[in-house]
C-alpha cells in the first residue's frame, strides 16, 4: 500500500539520494533506507487505517527530533504578508490592474509596518511591548530565502532585510514569559511563530493589529485607490466563492512555516466578515496611514452612481429606460459630484461611501416614484399595462410590475436555496492538519485519516460533501432574450409612467411615502408619522430583499441608505410639521 500512495512522489531522499518512501502512522513520508522523515504528508487517506492494518513505521527508538520539523523562525506579520501577496495575485487574475500588486499594496504594507513600528524604523518594536536587537533581526531574517513569496510582497524587495525585520520581544521577555508555560506550550511556541502568543494579548488592546479581516481591508483600499470595477460587495462574494484566498489561507504557507498553538487562532477563520466591518476597518487603516485624498471619481469611473445603476438595473432585470430616472435623481440629490464621491481620509467629517449600496438605493427610490410599492398602485398599473399590451399593434411591450415580480421571486427563491445548500456543504477546515501542541499531533492525524475515509465513502454513495467552486463573475443573475421561463425585461417601455421630454421629477401617483415615515391609516387624517419595519408594504420589502441578496449585504444597510437619500431628495423636517399632509409632498426638482 505504501508503493501505491508514494508512487507519484519521485523526489530522492536528501540524506541517501534513494527513492524508497514509506508512510508513517502519523501520515508523514519517511525514507525506508535511512529513516529520514520529511514534512510531506499523504494526500489521500488509505482505508488500511480504518481496517487496523499493519503499516511500516519508523523506529520508536529515534527520540531525537529532526531539525526540519521545527521549521523556520517566522513572525505573525510575515504570515499576513504572504496572505496579502496571494490575495493580490488573485485580484489580478480576476481582472484588477497589476498595479495593485506591484505598487499599491506593497507601498501601503510598508507604510503600515513603519507606522506600527514593526519595521522600517531605527528601533523596531513589537506590536505588544518588547524590543529587538540588530543581531536578532539579522539572525531571524537569514532563515528565509529572499527569492520566495514569503519574503516579498507584490514583487518588491524583501521587507525583512537588514534592520527592517518585523519586531518581536526581547530575550529577557521570552525567558520570563516561557518560565510560566508548560513544556508542550513552550514547544508549540518555538515550533510556530515567534510572537504568536503575545500577539493575541496585544490584539485585545490595539485596534489596528493585523487580522484576517484586515487583509480584506488592505485589498479594498487598493481597489478603491485604483477605482477598479471590483466593488466591496464583489470582493466579499469572491471570498465566499473561494476565488480570493481567505478561508484557510494559511494552508498555502511553505512547509517550513509551522502553525501551532496561538497561530491557529490568528490565521484560522470560521466566518466571512460583514460589509460594514471591512468598510470600517478600511477607513481606520486609511486614517492610521495618513493617506492623502484618493483619486477623483468622475462620471467615467465605474464607481460613479450613474454607471453602477446601469449594472444593477441589468442584473435586476429592469427596463434600461429606467436609467433616465436614476440619472435625474443622482443630479437632484447631488450624489454624483466629484467632491462628494471622492474619499479624503484626513478631511474633517470624512466618511466612506457605500458606492454599490448607494446606487441600488437610487434604483429603489426610482421604483417607488414610478410604482409607489405600497401593495396597491403597482398592481393597478400592471393591469393598465396589460390592457395596453393586448391592444398594441406596434409590438411595443410595456413593463408590467406584476410579471417582473413573479419572475424575480422565483429566481430569488431558487438562488437562496442554492446558497443555503452550498453553505451547508461548506468545509471550513483545511486539508492541512492543525494542532495546538506537539502532544496532540498523533490524535489530530488519526482524526484526519478517519475524516478522509468517511468522505471517500460518501463520494462513492453519490453525495457531494465538497463545495463546488463557481466561475468568477460580478453578476449573480444573467438574462437573455428568448427564454420563456426567465423572460428579459430590459427592452420594455416605460411610456405612460414618466415624461421623457421633461426633466421634472413628476410621479404619476399623487402621494409618495417615505421609508422613514408611514401614512396614517385614518381616512380623515392621512398624515405622515414615524415608520416601523413591520408596517412596510410587501412589495417594498421584496425589492429590498432582492437587492440585498444581489449585493450580499444586510437588509438594514440598504434600507438605511434609502432613508438617507430620501432625506436629500425631500425636506422631511418640513413634512413632519403639524398640518402637513401627503398631498403636499411635491416631487419636483
Amino acid at each position: 500500500m505504501d508503493e501505491e500512495n508514494t508512487r507519484d512522489f519521485r523526489q530522492p531522499c536528501e540524506q541517501c539520494s534513494v527513492i524508497n518512501w514509506g508512510i508513517s502512522d502519523e501520515g508523514k513520508f519517511f525514507c525506508k533506507s535511512c529513516h529520514n522523515v520529511i514534512e510531506k504528508t499523504a494526500d489521500i487517506a488509505s482505508e488500511l487505517f480504518m481496517q487496523n492494518a499493519r503499516v511500516n513505521t519508523i523506529s520508536r527508538g529515534l527520540k531525537k527530533r529532526n531539525k526540519l520539523d521545527q521549521g523556520w523562525e517566522w513572525y505573525v506579520c510575515e504570515g499576513f504578508q504572504y496572505i496579502l501577496n496571494q490575495q493580490a495575485k488573485a485580484l489580478v487574475a480576476l481582472g484588477a490592474s497589476p498595479l495593485i500588486k506591484d505598487e499599491i499594496l506593497c507601498n501601503v504594507w510598508r507604510r503600515y509596518l513603519q507606522k506600527s513600528e514593526q519595521a522600517y524604523t531605527n528601533k523596531p518594536v513589537a506590536a505588544f511591548t518588547g524590543k529587538r536587537t540588530n543581531s536578532e533581526v539579522n539572525s531571524s531574517s537569514s532563515g528565509f530565502d529572499t527569492d520566495t513569496d514569503i519574503s516579498s510582497l507584490c514583487g518588491c524587495p524583501s521587507l525583512f532585510e537588514n534592520n527592517s525585520e518585523c519586531a518581536s520581544q526581547d530575550n529577557s521577555i521570552n525567558l520570563s514569559k516561557n518560565a510560566f508555560l508548560s513544556e508542550d506550550e513552550r514547544s508549540s511556541i518555538r515550533s510556530g511563530s515567534v510572537d504568536g502568543s503575545l500577539y493575541l494579548r496585544a490584539a485585545r488592546r490595539k485596534r489596528l493589529l493585523m487580522s484576517m479581516p484586515m487583509t480584506l481591508a488592505f485589498c479594498y483600499l487598493g481597489l478603491l485607490w485604483l477605482r477598479e470595477s471590483i466593488t466591496l460587495a464583489d470582493l466579499l462574494r469572491f471570498v465566499s466563492d473561494l476565488h480570493v484566498p481567505y478561508i484557510n489561507a494559511f494552508q498555502y504557507f511553505p512547509e517550513e512555516m509551522k502553525l501551532y498553538g496561538p497561530d491557529i487562532r490568528i490565521f484560522q477563520v470560521q466566518s466571512i466578515p460583514s460589509y460594514d466591518e471591512i468598510q470600517r476597518k478600511m477607513h481606520q487603516l486609511a486614517e492610521f496611514l495618513d493617506m492623502p485624498r484618493f483619486p477623483e471619481i468622475t462620471e467615467k469611473c465605474f464607481l460613479h452612481p450613474n454607471l453602477l445603476c446601469i449594472k444593477y438595473l441589468l442584473e435586476a432585470n429592469l427596463p434600461e429606460s429606467m436609467h433616465i430616472w436614476t440619472q435625474r435623481l443622482v443630479k437632484k440629490m447631488g450624489i454624483g459630484n466629484v467632491d462628494y464621491l471622492t474619499f479624503h481620509p484626513l478631511s474633517r467629517g470624512a466618511k466612506t461611501i457605500n458606492y454599490e449600496v448607494q446606487a441600488v438605493a437610487v434604483i429603489v427610490i426610482t421604483l417607488k416614484l414610478l410604482f409607489m410599492l405600497d401593495d396597491k398602485h403597482e398592481w393597478l398599473l400592471s393591469n393598465r399595462a396589460d390592457e395596453i399590451n393586448k391592444q398594441n399593434c406596434e409590438g411595443i411591450k410595456h413593463f408590467q410590475f406584476r410579471k417582473w415580480y413573479k419572475v424575480m421571486k422565483s429566481c430569488l427563491d431558487e438562488s437562496e436555496k442554492e446558497v443555503e445548500e452550498q453553505a451547508a456543504r461548506y468545509l471550513w477546515k483545511c486539508e492541512k492538519p492543525l494542532f495546538f501542541s506537539v502532544k496532540d499531533q498523533a490524535v489530530v492525524y488519526k482524526r484526519k485519516r478517519i475524516i478522509h475515509s468517511l468522505m471517500k465513502q460518501f463520494v462513492r454513495l453519490g453525495s457531494q460533501p465538497a463545495l463546488e467552486k463557481r466561475e468568477p463573475s460580478s453578476f449573480r443573475f444573467s438574462w437573455n432574450e428568448g427564454n420563456p421561463e426567465r423572460p428579459c425585461f430590459h427592452g420594455d417601455n416605460l411610456k405612460g409612467y414618466d415624461n421623457e421630454k421633461s426633466e421634472r421629477i413628476v410621479n404619476v401617483n399623487d402621494r409618495y411615502w417615505l421609508c422613514c415615515l408611514k401614512i396614517c391609516n385614518e381616512k380623515s387624517c392621512r398624515h405622515l408619522t414615524k415608520s416601523e419595519m413591520k408596517h412596510f408594504p410587501g412589495s417594498y420589502l421584496f425589492v429590498l430583499k432582492l437587492f440585498s441578496f444581489l449585493l450580499g449585504v444586510e437588509f438594514s444597510i440598504l434600507h438605511n441608505e434609502v432613508c438617507q437619500l430620501e432625506h436629500k431628495l425631500f425636506d422631511v423636517s418640513e413634512v413632519l410639521k403639524p398640518g402637513k399632509t401627503c398631498k403636499k409632498t411635491k416631487l419636483v426638482p
